[in-house]
């Protein structure tokens, strides 16, 4: 991907919102980005080949928004679609169920500008609607307990218009932090453009973790990406949404071991809390034996084999005593 040349306004920020069957919530996502006190804002919705009435509730929305429509090719495509097209100097993502405190733009761009970096991210504060509490119950994966906040469905404005948490000195997140594993949310980061698209834009053929790989790049070629605790991107939880961790575990190991041996980043086994859910999840994702072991022993620190080898064996155990019992 490749930049351009264009003469750009200083404190334009555009706002790249992936959408894919998204009519339940992206009317409310939308109001919350028009709602920010930042002046100068771009909204650009590229639909991913959705089937329901996402594009019609965007474009009856009455809100000035960009759509661009294209066939079902994956999120990551729609977000560097939606970077390409950008005229910002700045852009953020965000999801379609999602939502930003109203001076979440305003913070990120002030602090950007006066720390002089070109990557800033801000801590999240999960939420769900009353009306799915059981069923976030019924999905088993403990989601049910990770909103801090139950709303009924409208509330969502005041949560809106709720003040961003006060923060002190940002957190430096960097490369070696960046090799344990993931740091933060897809739609945490405000990215300065002409680096976003300098690291490559999102990597179409990693699931789940394009944005991961984009940030080890940015961090790589722009320094450290700063993270202030304003707790002002508000992730909703609800049952449908993809933060399943078994399906990811391989696609995210076999993505760090190709970081880890490519000759660009240090070559070093580095297990933070992400990466060490995801290996204690092998033996839940469905791979083949081989490819758990493989990735196992690739992903393990030297002197932590016998200890993750013994801790698979008893996971593994024991799906296939649960698989008899069925």
């Amino acid at each position: 991907m490749t930049s351009d040349h264009v003469s750009r306004p200083p404190d334009l920020v555009t706002v790249v919102v992936p959408t894919y069957n998204g009519a339940r919530f992206v009317e409310a996502t939308l109001r919350s980005l028009a709602s920010q006190s930042h002046d100068d804002l771009e909204i650009l919705v590229v639909d991913d080949g959705s089937r329901d009435d996402t594009v019609g509730i965007v474009r009856r929305s009455g809100i000035p928004t960009e759509v661009l429509v294209q066939q079902n090719l994956g999120v990551a495509v729609a977000r560097n679609r939606g970077l390409a097209r950008a005229r910002g100097r700045w852009v953020g993502f965000v999801d379609q169920d999602d939502l930003w405190r109203r001076d979440r733009v305003r913070d990120l761009v002030r602090h950007a500008t006066s720390h002089g970096v070109r990557a800033v991210a801000s801590t999240e504060h999960p939420f769900a609607l009353e009306a799915d509490r059981q069923a976030l119950r019924e999905v088993g994966d403990g989601r049910h307990l990770w909103p801090r906040d139950w709303i009924v469905e409208g509330e969502e404005a005041a949560l809106v218009d709720s003040p961003s948490k006060s923060h002190g000195a940002p957190e430096e997140i960097g490369v070696e932090r960046l090799l344990e594993g993931a740091a933060m949310l897809t739609t945490a980061v405000l990215y300065d453009r002409e680096t976003a698209l300098s690291a490559g834009g999102f990597a179409p053929h990693a699931r789940a973790l394009d944005d991961h790989l984009l940030n080890l790049n940015v961090a790589r070629i722009a320094g450290p990406i700063h993270r202030i605790d304003t707790a002002d991107l508000l992730y909703r939880v609800h049952p449908s949404s993809t933060s399943t961790v078994s399906p990811m575990a391989g696609p995210m190991l076999s993505a760090m071991m190709s970081v880890r041996l490519g000759g660009i980043f240090p070559d070093a086994r580095r297990i933070g809390p992400n990466l060490e859910h995801l290996l204690r999840e092998l033996p839940r994702t469905g791979l083949s034996t081989a490819d758990q072991l493989s990735l196992l022993l690739a992903s393990a620190p030297p002197g932590t084999r016998a200890r993750w080898m013994a801790r698979w064996a008893k996971g593994t155990i024991g799906r296939l005593r649960h698989r008899r019992a069925r």
